[in-house]
């Protein structure tokens, strides 16, 4: 399969995803998936804001969603997730001053944006008066009103637990994200650096807030080796939340996940419109899978080396899928336009 090929099946895909879990957290659209993990919010906006740039009505109604919520987003976690020099930190920053014009508390911080050249913001769509706000970040996007569509997140699915978790212990610190990941993560018990990694705060942070919950024993910890781990009683926290489930929350590593697909989708925007021979795509192919290895394994997406020359693309997609198949995108995924 081409390059170009592939571009056209997966990024459809990418925007069918994106429309799908938007649909279970509060954006007006048919939810036709009942999904039983647990969501990441910054991950997913941050991944959401950049493959919208080819669906304006699934960007514009995230922006609604953002301006609605954005109570419930933290401000710090994406800075973390999609820090300055980040190709999507401009746009993330732009979306997030929008909501804020718009009455969301939601803020990034930092030093107001620099003047850049201007960039359309969704390549398909002219221009007239172009929306100030973007405009102070660089995109030309058409003037942007809310559509007052969306609505709050149910609290009751599983894929809206990190929203239930910040109702309960607020926005402030790493408790919500340590619980969620202590909570949902498919090993029984974890240390410290791994707690962190996953809840997108400093290890220190994550330490102190750790030894609060132990103390007031709501976390166990016991000492394996020269390592403190760390665990908590999943049917005590599940009554405590006021879950209904047929089964434990689904646990998938978002931050890594969606930031794997956010450099595929950018690679196959530059490299399925090049005329490129098979074996330079071979090979540009080999380099990015070079670049995402260590961040896929680390999320669990099984990789196949693949053979030398033209044969490694076979491989290439096989990997691709890989990766979609945690999101329970097959290969054979077609694109969906919300409603």
């Amino acid at each position: 399969m081409s390059i170009s090929t592939l571009k056209d099946r997966v990024q459809p895909a990418l925007v069918e995803f994106a429309w799908s879990q938007w649909a279970q957290m509060g954006v007006l659209s048919r939810a036709d998936r009942s999904d039983r993990w647990v969501q990441d919010p910054e991950a997913l906006l941050v991944f959401t804001l950049r493959v919208g740039r080819r669906d304006p009505r699934l960007f514009d109604e995230v922006l609604d969603w953002l301006r609605r919520n954005g109570r419930l987003v933290s401000g710090r976690r994406l800075v973390t997730l999609c820090p300055p020099g980040d190709a999507d930190h401009a746009v993330v920053a732009a979306a997030v001053d929008w909501a804020r014009e718009h009455g969301s508390p939601l803020r990034l911080g930092g030093r107001s944006p620099e003047a850049i050249a201007e960039e359309a913001l969704f390549p398909t769509v002219r221009v007239g008066r172009a929306d100030a706000i973007f405009h102070a970040h660089g995109y030309l996007k058409p003037t942007t009103e809310p559509s007052l569509n969306s609505g709050d997140p149910d609290l009751s699915v599983p894929i809206n637990l990190a929203f239930k978790l910040r109702q309960h212990f607020g926005l402030s610190s790493s408790r919500p994200e340590i619980v969620r990941f202590l909570l949902t993560c498919d090993v029984p018990d974890a240390d410290a650096l791994a707690i962190a990694d996953a809840a997108g705060y400093t290890k220190r942070n994550v330490s102190e807030t750790l030894a609060a919950l132990v103390a007031a024993g709501d976390v166990r910890r016991y000492t394996r080796g020269n390592e403190g781990r760390y665990s908590l009683d999943r049917r005590r926290w599940t009554d405590f939340l006021g879950l209904v489930l047929a089964g434990p929350p689904v646990y998938r590593d978002w931050p890594r996940l969606l930031r794997a697909l956010r450099e595929l989708d950018r690679w196959l925007e530059i490299t399925g419109t090049r005329s490129l021979s098979d074996y330079m795509q071979a090979s540009e192919a080999r380099d990015l899978m070079e670049y995402l290895g260590p961040t896929l394994t680390a999320a669990g997406v099984p990789l196949t080396p693949g053979g030398a020359g033209t044969a490694y693309l076979s491989a290439f997609e096989d990997n691709v899928d890989s990766l979609l198949e945690r999101l329970d995108l097959g290969p054979t995924s077609g694109g969906q336009t919300g409603v």
